[in-house]
């Protein structure tokens, strides 16, 4: 008996590209009235123009922008993998931003990084390094426990590349090993020798886990990304991958949320709570990432450590940030009870701005 299709699959099925593709339909659908705002809020800003162009929509000038970066971002990340393969042994597996992005139409995605996992990250880092790439960003954030090395960069791409550890995983959660990614992983959809990605099942779910502990459905091109790697495979082989993983959860709230969005499927209760800004492609506001931070463990986790996250929560609302001061912390809590409705943006500058014009 063959293997029953998901929902995602059955709509949305790989290559990327074709016009009648009900995921980007769906995409384009969603974003054909929202603003120019709310479409980089959901970083949709190159498959926007992209739908826009296909509907023969005039495309704003913010968007063409961003269509740009995504191509240039594309074109140079075929080279700068080359020089990786060529300076490095051992396997190396392409996650995330390129790997991503070819399966969208025209490659419209944008990333700014290339993210790779092995099985001796130190050992890959310090040869690129041997090799002629420098490091970047501040050395003192990767003195603690971080699940990638201190990123790197090619002089003259600014595409920086982040050598993995481990993929981004709940931190209440074992990770996943680095032998049963590397050993199920596939070539690389960006077709370069010698690069490998992971099985689809298992690139799906680390999608879903990196997003969720970055911010948990915080916006629509993380769903767009897992139901463009999920479309690859079957819904069985997904829920064993997560199951296995431990995070099945975490992927069903994910999963059930894509495909309600893009797969033709209802909305999901979480995203009628606490992921409100998705369907309306706008930037999640006050109320929304008050709600996300109290109720998402109970979407993401196994009970026992459901409740434990909302211990946590209860501390970090009760007390100041370890750099805030109480008096930092009253203004930050009035402007949120008094504009609830703010986006988030525009929240974190206003206190931001009244705690710089105190300090200074």
């Amino acid at each position: 008996m063959s293997t029953p299709r998901n929902s995602l699959q059955a709509r949305a099925s790989v290559p990327a590209g074709r016009r009648d593709d009900a995921v980007w339909r769906a995409i384009c659908d969603l974003v054909a009235e929202a603003d120019v705002a709310g479409l980089q809020a959901n970083k949709l800003g190159p498959i926007a123009a992209h739908c826009l162009r296909a509907r023969e929509r005039p495309v704003p000038s913010a968007l063409e922008r961003d269509a740009r970066q995504a191509r240039a971002a594309w074109m140079a990340s075929r080279p700068l993998l080359e020089r990786i393969r060529s300076l490095c042994d051992g396997p190396l597996v392409l996650i995330k931003g390129a790997e991503v992005a070819a399966l969208y139409p025209e490659r419209a995605r944008s990333f700014s990084d290339l993210d790779i996992l092995c099985p001796d990250a130190n050992a890959v880092h310090a040869a690129l390094l041997a090799g002629g790439f420098v490091e970047v960003d501040d050395p003192e954030v990767y003195t603690v426990d971080q699940h990638h090395l201190r990123p790197l960069q090619w002089p003259g791409i600014w595409l920086w590349v982040e050598v993995h550890l481990r993929p981004l995983w709940p931190r209440e959660l074992r990770p996943p090993s680095m032998d049963d990614i590397v050993s199920s992983a596939v070539p690389s959809a960006t077709g370069v020798a010698g690069i490998s990605a992971p099985a689809p099942a298992h690139h799906a779910v680390i999608l879903a886990s990196h997003s969720w502990v970055t911010m948990p459905l915080g916006n629509l091109r993380d769903l767009v990304d897992v139901a463009a790697v999920a479309a690859q495979t079957d819904e069985a082989t997904l829920a064993a991958a997560a199951r296995q993983w431990g995070v099945d959860r975490l992927w069903r709230t994910t999963y059930k949320a894509a495909s309600g969005l893009l797969g033709g499927g209802d909305r999901t209760v979480a995203v009628r709570v606490w992921a409100r800004h998705l369907p309306g492609v706008r930037e999640y506001n006050v109320l929304d990432n008050h709600l996300k931070r109290w109720l998402n463990g109970l979407w993401g986790l196994p009970p026992r450590l459901a409740l434990r996250s909302i211990a946590v929560v209860f501390r970090q609302e009760l007390f100041p940030y370890p750099d805030e001061s109480w008096r930092d912390k009253f203004i930050r809590v009035r402007n949120a009870f008094t504009k609830p409705r703010a986006p988030m943006s525009v929240h974190t500058r206003a206190w931001q701005k009244s705690r710089s014009r105190r300090s200074s």
